[in-house]
């Protein structure tokens, strides 16, 4: 008897077992990714406001701009006071170029939250691009009194006050950045920009390196560098990071360009003809991609033209 009970109880185990299994398994599934999460709980709790924002998160990380909107729309049918969500609707607005619009909605964020530290950020980095910088550092220092340990505020001001020609202030605030957080590449990339618009070469070569350390795929960086490289005479370095940057970046005619050219002077150098002439076939090709983007692109045409009338002599 006891052993048929015994029995019983492993198999009774078992059984329990297979149970918490596949519930961990289910759970699991729901867990494996945002999709999944956001979206189980939106069926199970439609309303709640949360989950719907956090959904369209997910899918705005995507890129999914129509399904991201829907839920933030959602979210604000449920809670009209929901400021993120009008920061995440004028985010979309801004990433399709609908300037006004995200300009409105960030403000109608604002209106809920006077001290919302995003909607303040998000403003001041519209003004910047719009090269409206006071209006910009207006809004950035408001933000950065809501949260002075921000370091993407401190790279933002620093961003603004490079643009107006304060060197010392920008790189002051990079440099706070940096140790509120170390490891951020921006502000090391940042730091090369403005010692770079300074012509400190050196010293703009060893922030760009500092920053692809961090991010090895950072196509700026890898670009600017191999700007620094192609002045300084390192052809084949340079070469090898604009193609780097071009492998993250296709269509970055700024950067092709720059490999053109780089490839005109190495043809230009010691090289064996034919060496070279290939190499001048190279740049032709590059220019060319460079005019199917930018067909305006003088810099590009002119090339283009002298080194067709040097291949045919």
């Amino acid at each position: 008897m006891k052993q048929i009970r015994r029995y019983i109880e492993f198999i009774v185990l078992i059984a329990l077992l297979l149970v918490y299994a596949w519930a961990t398994y289910q759970r699991d599934s729901v867990w494996k990714d945002d999709f999944s999460l956001w979206g189980d709980s939106t069926k199970k709790s439609p309303q709640k406001f949360r989950p719907h924002n956090n959904l369209g998160l997910a899918y705005l990380e995507k890129k999914d701009y129509d399904r991201a909107m829907a839920e933030f729309r959602e979210t604000l049918r449920l809670k009209p006071t929901a400021e993120k969500a009008y920061l995440n609707i004028g985010q979309i607005y801004e990433e399709k170029g609908q300037i006004k619009d995200a300009i409105y909605n960030y403000n109608k964020a604002l209106e809920i939250s006077p001290n919302f530290t995003g909607a303040l950020h998000f403003l001041g980095n519209i003004y910047e691009k719009q090269g409206l910088l006071d209006t910009a550092l207006l809004y950035y220092e408001k933000a950065w009194r809501t949260k002075q340990d921000n370091p993407k505020l401190l790279v933002s001001l620093g961003s603004a006050f490079q643009k107006k020609g304060l060197f010392g202030e920008a790189v002051n605030h990079y440099k706070i950045a940096l140790q509120i957080d170390p490891n951020m590449p921006e502000a090391y990339y940042n730091l090369g920009l403005a010692h770079d618009e300074k012509g400190l070469l050196n010293e703009a070569a060893y922030y760009y390196q500092q920053a692809l350390k961090i991010k090895p795929d950072y196509p700026q960086a890898l670009s600017n560098l191999g700007i620094i490289y192609a002045r300084i005479g390192k052809l084949a370095e340079a070469i090898d990071l604009f193609k780097k940057a071009l492998n993250i970046k296709p269509d970055d005619a700024i950067t092709l360009l720059n490999l053109g050219v780089s490839y005109e002077q190495l043809a230009g150098s010691n090289e064996p003809v034919a060496i070279g002439k290939d190499l001048r076939v190279k740049a032709i090709q590059i220019y060319q991609r460079v005019l199917e983007l930018e067909p305006d692109n003088m810099q590009a045409r002119e090339r283009v033209t002298r080194l067709r009338a040097l291949k045919s002599h």
